[in-house]
């Protein structure tokens, strides 16, 4: 019995087994934050470009404006946009645009059923008169 105890053979290869399941969780979970971190960034810069078309040009219609917001929005899937607004309106005698991007993204993880991440964001702008 005393010899069982004694030998070390092996052991390395079952601390490996007990590590490697954290390590791939981590390092999958760090995935998945990056492109959540991705995809929002992404959202900002569309919509900021796309409110920026509504400032510089005030002639240009709300679906030009959406549209260029699409062209922009990059690194995202253009189909996990599930929805998209813009809407001109006036706040406290101002002329405003508020856009409101709402994106699904699907999750990295495979090996756990997980509901979509969803990602909504809103901005507002003051419009030239």
């Amino acid at each position: 019995m005393r010899r069982l105890v004694a030998d070390s053979r092996g052991s390395m290869g079952l601390e490996f087994a007990l590590a490697i399941p954290i390590l791939v969780a981590l390092i999958i979970g760090v995935l998945q934050f990056g492109l959540v971190l991705n995809a929002n960034g992404s959202m900002r810069h569309a919509m900021g470009e796309g409110l920026r078309l509504a400032k510089v040009d005030p002639t240009a219609s709300d679906s030009a404006v959406l549209t260029r917001t699409r062209q922009q929005l990059v690194g995202v899937d253009p189909n996990g946009v599930t929805s998209l607004t813009f809407a001109r309106g006036t706040a406290n005698n101002v002329r405003t645009g508020t856009m409101t991007m709402t994106v699904q993204l699907t999750p990295v993880i495979p090996f756990a059923p997980i509901p979509p991440i969803v990602l909504t964001q809103t901005k507002k702008v003051y419009l030239p008169v």
